[in-house]
């Protein structure tokens, strides 16, 4: 262990030797840790402190590698490290720490192993797209950063990149984020929520209102068989069902009874298990989708079903591309899948259909008393509330006035969409 005065010209004559030599500066004073310099054969030089932890072990901390460590630079790591020391923590340790931090990938995965321990699991469509920005947007960006390194400038950043082409889009990604670094917190992984004080980039989200008018819907109707297949008929359901469009791409067949004509829910965005009868146009486009030799289990709105008739392949789970095919072919634009289900649920207040029945038809929680106490299926109201709808649907699709509904002293024909 040679003790020499190390200056810049002192250290850049130092020889590499056959085996590894540590240099260690003499005339430091007691409680200041031995400060020194390690030699490879290969000559890579090693600044490093050596001080004892309160336990009296001996460590080594490496302070980085000379030229790009300069002397200067190493003296003052070493002296930050022996204040470490002085105040009782371990330099090393710290760093051992550090090193195992968790990262942001650590988190996504407590984040899907919180959710699978919830007593209510969210919809097939809102987990589809957590994984969709998670996979696109959240892991390129940030993936690989250590979750105590996420500040709010950090993720303002990335909000604000999404927010210049997709504000609502940002705000989504603003609500996965929030939400997922509040497993952080619990796991003690952070002490602080960095998002806090981050509002949503979007701003303010008003409730859409956009509402198909007849001749919006024969003119979209008439485009729809130029779109995939799956596309196609998930928005005709739409519109034919006034389900939510999540709910439509996740039908499975092991849910359809075609014989009653029934769809059975049991993934809902509420948690409910909702039975929607199915109209008969409805049953015209499913019966169409499923062959007598098709197995009786699959995603009905099955990748293959673009390709071919085989219901074996995963799901499919969006209609962005169809839909914006649609705008350029029927000049109709400004709507999304969603805007069909408000469209059928405003036919269906024109059609005199009661309030509560509308509300059933959508399966919106009933709140109060009624939803308590009231644990009836309506299903005998909402199927003639679903023949209705679709009879005006053909109505509008042929191009004929509607003939004129008579209003009775218990109808509601209020409009909530």
């Amino acid at each position: 262990m040679p003790k020499i005065e190390f200056n810049p010209l002192t250290i850049r004559n130092l020889k590499p030797e056959p085996c590894s030599v540590e240099y260690f500066e003499i005339g430091r004073n007691h409680g200041d840790g031995a400060f020194g310099l390690r030699i490879s054969p290969k000559n890579k030089r090693t600044w490093f402190v050596m001080y004892q932890n309160e336990q009296g072990k001996v460590k080594r901390f490496s302070l980085g590698t000379y030229p790009e460590v300069s002397l200067k630079e190493a003296r003052k790591a070493a002296s930050d490290a022996m204040a470490k020391v002085h105040d009782g923590s371990d330099p090393m340790r710290e760093k051992e720490t550090r090193r195992t931090a968790p990262k942001m990938t650590d988190l996504w995965i407590a984040y899907q192993e919180a959710l699978s321990m919830k007593s209510k699991n969210k919809v097939s469509s809102t987990i589809y797209e957590e994984h969709r920005r998670w996979n696109t947007v959240i892991s390129p960006a940030i993936g690989h950063m250590k979750v105590e390194d996420i500040t709010p400038g950090v993720i303002s950043a990335l909000l604000d990149k999404v927010a210049k082409k997709a504000p609502v889009s940002a705000n989504r990604l603003h609500s996965l984020l929030r939400i997922m670094f509040k497993t952080g917190l619990a796991k003690s992984w952070i002490t602080i929520h960095p998002m806090q004080w981050l509002d949503k980039p979007g701003g303010s989200e008003p409730p859409r209102k956009r509402v198909l008018t007849d001749d919006e819907i024969y003119v979209l109707w008439a485009c729809f068989d130029k779109v995939q297949p799956n596309s196609r008929d998930a928005l005709k359901l739409g519109l034919l069902t006034a389900q939510r469009p999540g709910e439509i791409l996740s039908m499975r067949w092991e849910d359809v009874d075609l014989d009653n004509a029934i769809w059975r829910q049991g993934n809902t965005k509420n948690g409910s298990t909702n039975l929607v009868p199915l109209s008969p146009q409805v049953m015209k486009i499913l019966v169409a989708r499923k062959p007598a030799d098709q197995p009786k289990i699959g995603w009905v709105f099955s990748f293959e079903h673009n390709r071919s008739r085989s219901a074996t392949g995963g799901k499919t789970g969006s209609t962005i591309k169809a839909r914006k095919k649609l705008k350029q072919l029927s000049g109709v634009q400004g709507w999304t899948a969603h805007d069909l289900r408000r469209t059928a649920r405003t036919i269906m207040s024109r059609l005199n259909i009661k309030q509560h029945i509308r509300e059933r038809v959508l399966n919106h929680t009933q709140g109060g008393v009624v939803g308590v106490y009231d644990q009836h299926d309506y299903l005998h109201e909402k199927a003639d509330a679903l023949n209705k709808l679709g009879q005006e649907i053909d109505r509008i699709l042929a191009n004929t006035k509607p003939e004129p509904i008579e209003l009775t002293s218990n109808s509601n024909s209020v409009i909530q969409p």
